[in-house]
C-alpha cells in the first residue's frame, strides 16, 4: 500500500498529540502537518498533498464543517469532536467516520480500516470525469470567501497579497500572485506580467505590449510573458 499523507487541524493541544500518538502505531500512515485552525490547513492543503483529514469541528473563526464546505475537491475527512450533534451533518458532507472524543485506540483503529477500505476502492474504480470548476475560494480579512472567475476582470500583485479586480468592486487577498497563478485554471487565466494576472475571455484586443480589457482597462505585457499570452490566444 502507498504511504497516506494525513493532515490533523485541532485547536486543543492534546487532541492532536493523541492522534499523532495513535497514528505513529500505523504503518504506512504519515503525518504532514498539524494545524490549530482552518486558515492553516487552508495552507497546506495548498502546498502539500494530502489524502486524509483529521479535522476537529469547533474551531475559532470557521469551523470544521465550513472548512469543509469551502473545499473544492477535499481529501477523505474524519470529524473529531466533543459534540454529537454534529454527526448527521458530518456524514451529509460525505465524511469517512465521525470519531467522538474521547476515543480509544480500538474505535480509531476501526476508522483506519475504513479509509484503507476506501481508498483501495478509489484506486480499483476508473474515477469520473470532473465537471469544471468555476470559483476559488480566496483569504480575505481572516475569512475564506467564494470567488466565481466570472467576475474576475483582472488580479494586480500587492507585495505578499492580491488585489482582484471584479465587475462589483475590489477585493484584497491574503495570498501572493504566484499562488493564485498556480489555483486558477490555466486555460482560462495567464499571467501577462509579473505583476497581472487576466481571463482570457475578457480580452479585447493585444497591440504591442499592451492588453486591453472591455473598452476601458489597459494593461501593460512584460517581455517574458508575451509569447505564452500569444500562444494561449491562438494569435502567430
Amino acid at each position: 500500500m502507498k504511504n497516506i499523507n494525513v493532515l490533523i487541524v485541532d485547536d486543543e493541544p492534546l487532541a492532536r498529540e493523541i492522534i499523532q500518538t495513535h497514528l505513529s502505531k500505523i504503518p504506512n500512515w504519515t503525518v504532514v502537518d498539524t494545524c490549530i485552525n482552518a486558515e492553516e490547513a487552508f495552507e497546506t492543503l495548498l502546498k502539500s498533498e494530502i489524502d486524509v483529514v483529521f479535522l476537529d469541528i469547533q474551531m475559532p473563526v470557521i469551523t470544521g464543517i465550513e472548512f469543509l464546505e469551502s473545499l473544492q475537491n477535499p481529501p477523505l475527512v474524519i470529524f473529531t469532536t466533543a459534540y454529537s450533534e454534529y454527526a448527521l451533518k458530518g456524514f451529509e458532507l460525505n465524511a469517512v467516520d465521525y470519531l467522538l472524543k474521547p476515543f480509544t485506540f480500538a474505535r480509531f483503529y476501526q476508522t483506519v480500516e475504513k479509509v484503507n477500505k476506501k481508498l483501495e476502492l478509489q484506486n480499483d474504480v476508473s474515477k469520473t470525469p470532473q465537471k469544471e470548476v468555476t470559483y476559488l475560494f480566496v483569504k480575505h480579512d481572516g475569512k475564506l470567501l467564494k470567488l466565481d472567475f466570472s467576475d474576475i476582470l483582472y488580479i494586480k500583485a500587492e507585495q505578499e497579497y492580491s488585489s482582484v479586480f471584479k465587475t462589483n468592486g475590489t477585493l484584497l487577498v491574503s495570498m501572493h500572485l504566484k499562488l493564485l497563478e498556480t489555483l486558477l485554471p490555466e486555460k482560462q487565466f495567464t499571467r501577462i506580467h509579473r505583476s497581472y494576472i487576466v481571463p482570457h475571455e475578457i480580452i479585447t484586443s493585444v497591440y504591442g505590449n499592451t492588453v486591453q480589457i472591455g473598452t476601458d482597462i489597459q494593461l501593460p505585457i512584460g517581455s517574458k510573458y508575451k509569447e505564452e499570452l500569444l500562444h494561449k490566444l491562438q494569435i502567430k
